[in-house]
């Protein structure tokens, strides 16, 4: 049987020495920063950041699946389960649709399904004021920026889910008789939905609408 010259079986056994002591010292090095970094910490007073610190394999920070709140960016340990919070903004993108029909129709016998509390109280009365008004609203939204977290409700604390929606809205009023355009408004806008779980789907319960006529 031919076999490798000796020669050969050496430089394997020094590559594979060299090649793991490069390993060694690799490790030996990230020990060296992770220490460093406990000890500044420490003689800062601010040890306990160290359970946020976002270490590659060993201490991943936000953990797989959660990101930190965006309407508390300052405290690191307040996550939002990113799954979760998915699933609120799906279900305020299809409340919205409802609510849009409503206005541009003027029948508000769906908003059940997208809207409790503050928020069914306050499109029932924008309903009210349009039909005796002889108009309709109908609204063509561009976003800009959506960001979905956690943020209490001011008017019940105990709701925490937010989504805030940033952008353009044309507003068309029209006739309610014959469907002609009584008049146009261009606004920018910057709104925050609170919404709660109820049977599995997440209903509007209270805005905070701030706009800014634009045309």
């Amino acid at each position: 049987m031919l076999t490798r010259p000796a020669g050969a079986r050496g430089l394997h056994v020094r590559e594979a020495v060299l090649g793991s002591w490069a390993r060694t010292g690799l490790a030996a090095a990230l020990v060296l920063v992770i220490l460093g970094g406990i000890a500044v910490l420490g003689a800062t007073g601010r040890l306990g950041d160290l359970r946020y610190a976002n270490i590659p394999v060993v201490h991943p920070w936000p953990p797989a699946g959660q990101y930190q709140n965006p309407f508390n960016p300052t405290d690191r340990g307040d996550l939002v389960n990113a799954a979760q919070a998915s699933k609120v903004k799906a279900d305020l993108q299809t409340d919205g649709q409802i609510e849009l029909q409503a206005t541009r129709t003027g029948d508000g016998s769906h908003l059940t399904e997208a809207d409790t509390g503050n928020n069914l109280a306050r499109l029932k009365s924008v309903l009210a004021r349009n039909a005796a008004g002889g108009v309709t609203e109908d609204f063509t939204n561009q976003l800009s920026k959506v960001t979905v977290g956690k943020l209490a409700d001011p008017n019940d604390r105990t709701v925490t889910w937010c989504v805030e929606e940033i952008g353009t809205s044309r507003i068309t009023y029209s006739r309610t008789s014959d469907g002609s355009v009584v008049s146009q408004q261009l606004i920018k806008f910057d709104d925050r939905f609170w919404l709660v779980d109820q049977g599995g789907h997440y209903l509007i319960t209270d805005v905070q609408v701030t706009t800014q006529v634009v045309a």
